[in-house]
């Protein structure tokens, strides 16, 4: 049942073009958030990827302020040291928080937002898909 009410929820990013911020719980880099993003993108929507930089499953909805990196992010894709906020030098929609999913979507909304959508709030906020 949840994959038709699924499908429902994402038609109007079908129909026209949205401004989305899209994170998670799994973090930055896994490969389901990136072909996520790589999807809404390619149907025409401007999307800011704004997810944890490590996997944070299970955090529910905790929140605490990014830090200092004190370890490598997810799969090594920034290097222990790396500031609390970041992004892909290559692709600059694509940022990590140091902190909890509820942290990174919240920074997604009223910090990236702004600058990638020409002042604007994003017009959703999507979180998952989940690995597990």
């Amino acid at each position: 049942m949840r994959s038709p009410l699924l499908a429902l929820g994402l038609l109007p990013l079908l129909v026209q073009s949205a401004n989305i911020v899209l994170s998670n719980d799994d973090g930055w880099a896994e490969l389901n958030i990136r072909l996520f993003y790589n999807s809404l993108v390619k149907a025409g929507n401007s999307v800011v990827l704004s997810a944890p930089a490590d996997n944070k499953s299970g955090t529910g909805s905790s929140d605490a302020p990014a830090t200092l990196l004190t370890k490598p992010c997810e799969f090594n894709t920034c290097p222990a040291g790396s500031p609390a906020q970041g992004f892909n030098a290559s692709s600059p929609r694509l940022n990590y928080v140091n902190s909890y999913p509820v942290t990174s979507m919240r920074y997604g909304i009223q910090t990236l937002s702004p600058k990638f959508f020409g002042g604007s709030a994003p017009d959703f906020a999507v979180a998952g898909f989940n690995v597990g």
